[in-house]
């Protein structure tokens, strides 16, 4: 019997009436049933648990305990841990982070967003606080938004406030083409990530956890899912779990039930850019406000990422124009060029037309006289009688 040494643990365990390492016992035999592919084995396990849990010492609480304060069952995670890997290819299923390595910084959100965020970490490193009271801390985090909006960083920064290394794991590398090997899989990373304590991060998440019932997957999908499935299920009480998705649409409606916390993740809205870009500028602090704003009024539409690198350009084609007499509006019109395909049709239709126009919507849209004389390279008069003609014009 491939699983004996465990099942003589569990009995050990259970004749000396210790509940809560039968529960660690019980968890490693699931675990090990998963990662072998035994799906109906384990979910008939997990089934048994809940149901017992309803009426005797294996109470929900403990079950379902998250991990801001390590599990005394649990192993330390070291960089020298080897990683679970694709038994066809060798391809390794997940890559560990350190908290000492991670040099994530908290992305700029929304003040609803941030508050979100703030107290879901105050939740987790609080967790005996809120057991104390008969609560159990959220034990998973759904994370979904637009390409670069800040959902990895996110995640890792979260992990790094909590001391805990990271698996990261990309579900689209777990995918194989032969059939079952994708299930045994993510039962193995699993299987390997509930022996730690640590934060397992799951990238790309729609690649694995899509809907069932999608008339353009094959029927190897539905076993893959199923198998996501029970092992979040049996991942609760071993620490805590955050899904990251661009594509939230495509997933399973049975998958948003298994993450407690679902958070948005939106673009950033003008003040926001504003910020992001003038943190990646430097400079007069005028100067640098000015550019800010115009970068950030360029950049509508585009997520923080994008606009790092759209300020990141910027720096680079302002290195050598310093002996010019190039505005800096100017050469933020050739980076918009460059980058046409992202910037909004309709800002990147004014700043190719004529530049009257343009200094009047900017002056529209609060940006002062002095900003648009640095932006234009002239005089905060000469761009009043701008403002001015093109009224009159209109």
């Amino acid at each position: 019997m491939e699983h004996f040494p465990i099942v003589t643990s569990l009995v050990r365990v259970a004749l000396g009436g210790d509940s809560k390492r039968l529960n660690h016992q019980i968890q490693r035999l699931i675990n090990a049933l998963l990662a072998d592919g035994d799906d109906q084995q384990a979910a008939a396990l997990v089934k048994l648990i809940n149901h017992k849990s309803r009426s005797s010492e294996i109470a929900p609480s403990r079950l379902t305990q998250s991990a801001p304060v390590a599990s005394p069952n649990l192993d330390s995670l070291t960089p020298q841990t080897p990683v679970p890997v694709d038994k066809d290819s060798a391809a390794p299923l997940a890559t560990v982070l350190m908290p000492d390595h991670i040099l994530a910084d908290l992305p700029l959100f929304p003040p609803r967003v941030q508050a979100n965020v703030d107290a879901l970490l105050m939740e987790w490193m609080n967790g005996d606080r809120i057991r104390a009271a008969g609560l159990s801390p959220s034990p998973s985090l759904l994370v979904y938004g637009a390409p670069g909006t800040g959902k990895t960083t996110l995640a890792l920064w979260l992990a790094r406030q909590l001391g805990r290394p990271v698996v990261l794991a990309r579900l689209d590398g777990l995918i194989s083409s032969f059939l079952g090997t994708t299930a045994r899989n993510v039962g193995a990373l699993f299987s390997f990530t509930n022996r730690y304590d640590c934060v397992l991060v799951l990238d790309e998440f729609d690649a694995i956890a899509k809907v069932r019932d999608d008339p353009n997957e094959v029927g190897e999908i539905k076993r893959v899912v199923n198998a996501l499935l029970q092992n979040l299920d049996a991942r609760a009480g071993q620490g805590i779990t955050i899904g990251l998705t661009n594509h939230e649409s495509l997933l399973d409606p049975a998958i948003w039930r298994r993450f407690e916390v679902q958070l948005a993740i939106p673009l950033p809205v003008f003040e926001q850019r504003v910020e992001i870009a003038q943190r990646s500028l430097d400079g007069d602090l005028e100067q640098v406000r000015a550019e800010a704003r115009l970068l950030s009024w360029i950049a509508m539409g585009l997520s923080g990422a994008e606009l790092r690198t759209l300020t990141t350009k910027y720096r680079k084609r302002r290195l050598f124009l310093e002996h010019q007499s190039t505005p800096p509006a100017h050469t933020m019109l050739q980076l918009a060029d460059s980058t046409s395909v992202h910037i909004d049709s309709d800002v990147l239709e004014a700043l190719r037309g004529d530049e009257g126009p343009l200094v009047r919507r900017l002056a529209a849209e609060s940006f002062t006289y002095s900003d648009l004389a640095y932006l234009f390279d002239t005089s905060t008069k000469t761009i009043q009688r701008r403002v001015l003609d093109t009224a009159s014009e209109d």
